[in-house]
């Protein structure tokens, strides 16, 4: 697999600085990719490229907000990953999902660019379950949670709900490195989908799912390490 990935920023040292550590991160991890470098959102708006997946955007770009620069980007592009740069006294003003301090360290680099690609693959990652009747095959980002009743898993998205004749154990296999947790004999959820976390229940989907006790404190570690680890 090979990602493309593209710099906007009016500051050349800076765009120096990531092409190098960017290109020692994804070599180590044995990743092929296209590096893209633009110093104006001028030129990245008029000439962006297709099939971006991930996007280092200045956070002040030529004296233009990046919230301005990321919701043109947006309408071009739903998909693209975006990461913004920012001198570290700005960093606590920004309310950017994923940020990185100026000046850029390496390996505060390392660690949000293997979250985002790691984002990346869960996004475009598929599961296949067969039964004795029918195989299932649905996208791991669409599960909301699934549960199991005697012999058959019924699995629960956004749009759809779908039964098969499967163990809960086989599904968990499935899912095994994609944020998913047994919260409860009869449950299995995706972290990225709760809503709300209750002392006894999560809701996911507006439908409240039981936490048995003894998995109440790990369910909180394992939330704490995916939400709260977060730079900015």
């Amino acid at each position: 697999m090979s990602f493309t990935l593209a710099i906007c920023d009016d500051d050349v040292l800076n765009i120096g600085i990531l092409e190098k550590h960017i290109d020692k991160i994804l070599k180590d991890e044995s990743i092929e990719y296209n590096l893209l470098k633009y110093s104006c959102k001028e030129e990245l708006l008029n000439d962006y490229p297709k099939n971006l997946d991930i996007l280092f955007l200045d956070i002040k770009i030529n004296g233009i907000s990046s919230a301005d620069i990321a919701r043109k980007i947006r309408e071009i592009d739903k998909n693209v990953e975006v990461m913004f740069t920012t001198p570290a006294d700005y960093i606590f003003e920004t309310r950017a999902y994923r940020c990185l301090a100026k000046p850029l360290k390496y390996e505060e680099i390392r660690l949000q660019l293997r979250k985002s690609i790691k984002e990346y693959l869960e996004k475009h990652s598929i599961i296949s379950i067969q039964s004795r009747k029918k195989t299932l095959v649905l996208p791991v980002r669409d599960i909301l949670y699934a549960e199991v009743r005697k012999k058959e898993v019924t699995i629960y998205t956004e749009e759809k709900t779908y039964t098969i004749e499967a163990s809960m154990r086989r599904l968990e296999g499935k899912v095994l490195g994609y944020n998913f947790y047994r919260c409860h004999h009869s449950y299995l959820v995706n972290l990225k989908k709760i809503q709300e976390l209750r002392e006894k229940s999560i809701i996911i989907g507006g439908f409240e799912i039981p936490i048995s006790r003894s998995k109440n404190k790990e369910l909180k570690i394992r939330l704490d390490n995916l939400f709260g680890n977060c730079s900015c």
